[in-house]
């Protein structure tokens, strides 16, 4: 099947203010900034001179960006409406830029990636993760993004990468995994004595839920910086109320997982190739179930 296109999360919205942002997402240096209530994503180069666009001006009123470099005015939809110095205004045709195709949603900005004739106007969600609220953190992981998101989807790893945090005591014991399929993705269930004790959820292309209980979730999205490297961003996610809970999950969160994800980066940072679609010697176990699934889903998505 061809490439369907996705809707993915690139980067939270608590980090787009009222200046413009300079990101490197998949590969491709990015401007995101806000032209009235709308987020705009902009490649960060100027077609004048190749100035990059994130070092300029929001005109709040106006709601365009100014070029740095020699003042060039750009509109949300990519139309130069400005070139300071020069009196013909049909220059102004000759300097487009295209703009991306991003939504604002769940906290996130999300990019769409595929053709814009089958563009869907759903995005993936987590349905257990409404009406909670969450405390965030942002991390960079040394590795191609679906070895880590492969990294998070994987139970049996635990006790030897983590065996003195959230593996600990669980060295010896078998793996079995019951598998779910939801909408998008799926959920990979831990059974302990044949019940079910521990149940992750993953939405295609890099959302990744931890169910711990219905007052208390973890989540982490992976937005490719390049090939070698992962920006995450993780939440702990809770529907608990007293005074200071908002900071004090926010301290968690970012102390909790940089605890147990640093313990991951040297190991899956040494996972060649990187792309799990030119993995095709690796050889899987039935307690990779989870990994199985997600791989499936990722072909289906990225090959043509």
């Amino acid at each position: 099947m061809s490439n369907p296109g996705y809707w993915c999360p690139v980067i939270a919205s608590s980090e787009l203010g009222t200046r413009p942002l300079a990101r490197i997402r998949f590969g491709e240096r990015l401007v995101f900034w806000r032209s009235g209530r709308n987020v705009v994503c902009m490649p960060d180069r100027c077609p004048h001179r190749s100035a990059a666009l994130s070092l300029g001006r929001i005109n709040l009123a106006a709601g365009t960006l100014a070029c740095p470099f020699h003042g060039l005015e750009f509109a949300a939809d990519g139309s130069c409406v400005g070139v300071p110095g020069e009196a013909d205004p049909g220059l102004c045709e000759e300097f487009r830029v295209e703009p991306r195709s991003v939504r604002e949603a769940d906290g996130y900005i999300w990019l769409w990636r595929g053709p814009d004739a089958g563009k869907s106007e759903s995005l993936p969600r987590h349905p257990a993760l409404s009406g909670l609220r969450y405390g965030e953190s942002r991390t960079v992981w040394p590795a191609h993004y679906t070895r880590c998101i492969e990294n998070v989807c994987d139970y049996s790893h635990l006790p030897f990468v983590h065996r003195w945090t959230i593996g600990a005591g669980n060295r010896g014991k078998l793996i079995h995994i019951e598998m779910e399929d939801v909408p998008g993705g799926f959920r990979a269930h831990l059974l302990q004595d044949g019940e079910r004790h521990q149940c992750l959820e993953f939405l295609y292309p890099n959302l990744w839920l931890l169910m711990i209980s219905e007052r208390l979730m973890l989540s982490a999205v992976f937005a490719p910086l390049d090939d070698d490297q992962t920006v995450v961003y993780g939440r702990t996610y809770y529907r608990m109320s007293f005074p200071g809970i908002g900071l004090l999950m926010k301290v968690w969160t970012r102390f909790s997982q940089f605890l147990v994800f640093r313990e991951d980066w040297p190991i899956v940072a040494s996972q060649l190739p990187g792309d799990v679609n030119e993995a095709q010697h690796e050889r899987l176990l039935p307690s990779d179930a989870p990994v199985i699934a997600y791989r499936k889903l990722h072909r289906a998505y990225t090959r043509p």
